[in-house]
């Protein structure tokens, strides 16, 4: 007759499986963009990864398991962030000397697995050990939401080729979106409204290609990063979020 699992034993089990989904997230990034597919095969390598640490419980410690009206819900909430955001960003562009091309279905494809991929370490993983040592969620969301942040800064600044430091109002839209994402994850268990926030929103900006009206030079997604993020206004929304 087996035992049941102890808490240390789960915290081993969660330990595990953040440091395998940490070296399986960054690997399609050595790609290029034109190899969207990469992000599919890493969601499918996550998810074996955790089926294989945590059994047939795996998607609950992936944030996977939800009701099926909150299925219908994530979808309706992704459709509405993706008008959200296709409304505003023409007033971003504009103020910041911005040109976007028609973007390409399979990077838009691509970002939708991206985005998910993110949500499970971020949110499930990352607010599911942290909870097995505190039960303050505003501790956890602030702190989750300065290592978001901090992610994106190392990403570009030292892995980039361009090497850019991401602004101080870029880096706080991150950290403001990084607390929105993670309360959602708090109030409901599950990735489900996080990833349509998410993935609503890198869909529609991430996705086309991008051009400095002035120069018509090509801008790169670091630079895009400063000068969308970077607005004041987006701030202001991601708080207002």
């Amino acid at each position: 007759m087996s035992t049941p699992r102890t808490v240390p034993d789960d915290r081993a089990a969660r330990w595990w499986s953040l440091f395998l989904v940490l070296a399986l997230l960054p690997w399609p990034l050595l790609f290029s963009e034109h190899h969207w597919w990469a992000f599919i095969v890493d969601t499918a390598a996550i998810m074996g990864v955790l089926r294989l640490v945590h059994g047939p419980h795996w998607t609950s410690y992936a944030g996977l398991k939800m009701p099926p009206v909150h299925v219908l819900l994530t979808v309706a909430a992704f459709g509405l962030v993706v008008i959200a955001t296709a409304f505003l960003l023409p007033h971003i562009y504009a103020s910041g000397g911005l040109r976007a091309d028609s973007p390409a279905l399979g990077h838009q494809l691509g970002l939708l697995f991206q985005s998910l991929n993110e949500e499970i370490l971020f949110r499930a993983l990352l607010i599911g050990l942290l909870l097995q040592y505190t039960g303050s969620r505003v501790l956890i969301s602030m702190m989750l939401a300065c290592i978001f942040a901090a992610a994106h800064f190392l990403l570009y600044r030292y892995s980039n080729p361009l090497h850019v430091p991401l602004s101080p109002i870029a880096l706080s839209t991150l950290f403001l979106a990084g607390v929105a994402m993670n309360n959602l994850y708090l109030a409901f268990r599950h990735v489900g409204f996080s990833w349509a926030f998410h993935a609503g929103w890198n869909v529609v900006w991430l996705s086309p290609p991008m051009y400095d009206t002035l120069t018509n030079a090509p801008l790169y997604e670091p630079q895009v990063f400063n000068r969308v993020l970077g607005a004041p206004v987006m701030a202001a929304v991601a708080g207002a979020v």
